[in-house]
């Protein structure tokens, strides 16, 4: 194998998570779960940017801060299947304590998911586990991290439980396989923690291994998998792609994604993406307006008569200001008083 030329590593760090990906073959359900279950807000109905006929939805804080964001990519035609060798196996969240984890078990007991509550080993932090109606495996996690919390005010979910961004992802692989991988991107493995680890400026990213299913097959695409974990180059992406690419493992050319720029490496975690800070989910839309209307890029405004036309509607349940639709927002019209 020809040896790969050196690159220079870029002087600012890798910062953090910048967000995660799965596949969804139903959008209005994937909607209602993340929205209305989750407590996060709907921050982007658009398209995804490989295609100009599907939807890619954005979940996260009030404002879609970096580190808080979920997104789906729509393929309603793919396959059904569990995550195989060198996959991510579960997108891993956090929350602020272990009550908040007993407030998730009884919230989606009470939506008929089933979830799991791994608290007996005190050496390792608490998480509750769990599937969303699509398969994907979703771990709430009592983190140790430093990061600000990043929540958005769902009115029916107390301040104290809410999720407060991505802790990282947990994907099907042998740490003695993603090492070289991990440590060239800036990563650390903490054995106690049996985790790597980064920090970056302002954000941390752990990323967890799971046993390797060696009888099932990696899944490119399919409904129910998380597709890819994406890392924060902030304004240097380019000089990332580049030292990623002189890595263990090619990493493409860098695309335009409208509110971000992007660029990807199939490494033996699965699916790993580096993306800009901006321009950002404020780019075409007003904060108050993020969810609603169907953003859409340049290059595929021509298409939107047609495509509101013809896309499945999507309903966000909730308002701007965490309240659900079915109840008053927090900034409606008071009741007067009666007089005597």
């Amino acid at each position: 194998m020809p040896e790969q030329p050196k690159t220079n590593k870029p002087a600012k760090r890798l910062d953090g998570n910048h967000h995660i990906t799965g596949i969804t073959g139903d959008v209005v359900a994937n909607v209602d779960f993340w929205s209305r279950i989750m407590g996060l807000r709907f921050v982007k109905k658009t398209l995804n940017f490989e295609t100009t006929f599907r939807y890619h939805t954005y979940f996260g804080d009030t404002d879609g801060s970096l580190g808080s964001v979920v997104t789906f990519l729509e393929f309603n035609d793919a396959p059904k299947a569990p995550a195989g060798k060198g996959n991510h196996h579960s997108a891993v969240l956090r929350v602020r304590s272990n009550e908040a984890l007993d407030f998730w078990m009884d919230r989606l007991t009470q939506n008929e998911i089933f979830s799991e509550l791994y608290r007996l080993n005190p050496t390792v932090p608490r998480r509750l586990v769990f599937h969303d109606f699509e398969n994907h495996k979703v771990e709430l996690i009592v983190s140790d991290a430093p990061d600000k919390p990043l929540a958005f005010p769902a009115s029916d979910i107390p301040a104290e439980f809410q999720i407060t961004g991505i802790e990282g992802i947990r994907s099907n692989v042998s740490v003695k396989d993603l090492l070289p991988y991990a440590e060239h991107m800036g990563f650390t493995y903490n054995e106690a923690m049996q985790r790597f680890e980064m920090e970056g400026d302002h954000k941390t990213s752990r990323w967890y291994t799971a046993p390797v299913p060696e009888d099932l097959p990696f899944q490119e695409a399919a409904i129910g998998v998380w597709h890819h974990l994406a890392f924060d180059a902030d304004e240097d992406l380019a000089g990332w792609r580049d030292y990623s690419d002189a890595g263990p493992v090619p990493t493409t050319p860098i695309y335009d994604h409208h509110v971000f720029d992007s660029c990807y490496a199939q490494t033996p975690g699965g699916i790993i993406e580096l993306t800009s800070a901006g321009p950002g989910f404020l780019v075409d839309q007003p904060k108050e307006e993020l969810g609603e209307r169907l953003a859409l890029s340049k290059r595929v405004e021509p298409l939107r008569a047609r495509l509101e036309r013809e896309l499945t509607p999507i309903e966000n349940p909730r308002r701007p200001d965490g309240t659900l639709k079915t109840e008053p927002p927090l900034d409606g019209p008071k009741k007067a008083k009666a007089t005597l």
